[in-house]
């Protein structure tokens, strides 16, 4: 590993503790405050690597997180801006489009833009847990060991979130069934 890729992986591992925290959070606002920062170092990061479909999808995420974050004014509450952004993402995944796993971070991005619009944290965190299998792929494939680390720690957080936050109101049978749905990622 030379000095150049060492410098992209420690901006990385900042980028994975912010995400890591943002998940963690009881509240909306704190969790897009928290991807904000994490995407600005992912898309250093990936710059870094070459790899630029990632990139701007990072910056384009950290400017969806910013107008979201504010969809309680009157500039932001449109609807329109979770087409405008999924229409964005698309546009940049074709320009930047390299290989076929190119696509995996735009299906990524789809998904977190309808969960970031959404006020509820419960959904936020249930429509953002399939975006990450997404990113894993595409940072398997571009040797992303922040990425790597990162989603498997997102997919960590997002399960003991959505258990601490989401499921402790409904009882066991039904936390169970929720587990067991779980379980058939991993296997």
């Amino acid at each position: 590993m030379n000095n150049l890729n060492l410098l992209a992986q420690i901006i990385g591992f900042g980028g994975t503790a912010l995400t890591i925290i943002a998940y963690q959070q009881n509240k909306r606002k704190k969790i897009l405050g928290c991807t904000v920062i994490s995407a600005a170092l992912f898309a250093i990061h990936y710059i870094i690597l070459g790899a630029y479909t990632g990139a701007i999808m990072n910056i384009l995420a950290g400017t969806r997180s910013l107008v979201f974050m504010n969809n309680t004014k009157k500039w932001a509450k449109s609807k329109v801006w979770v087409a405008v952004f999924m229409v964005i993402y698309t546009v940049a995944c074709i320009a930047t489009w390299d290989k076929w796993y190119s696509v995996l971070p735009l299906i990524a991005m789809l998904l977190t833009t309808v969960s970031n619009w959404f006020q509820s944290e419960k959904k936020i965190r249930f429509l953002t847990f399939p975006s990450s299998p997404c990113w894993l792929v595409y940072n398997i494939l571009n040797a992303s060991y922040a990425g790597i680390i990162t989603e498997i720690f997102v997919m960590s957080s997002l399960i003991i979130a959505i258990i601490r936050f989401d499921l402790k109101k409904y009882s066991v049978i039904q936390r169970n069934r929720f587990l067991l749905i779980l379980d058939c990622f991993y296997v």
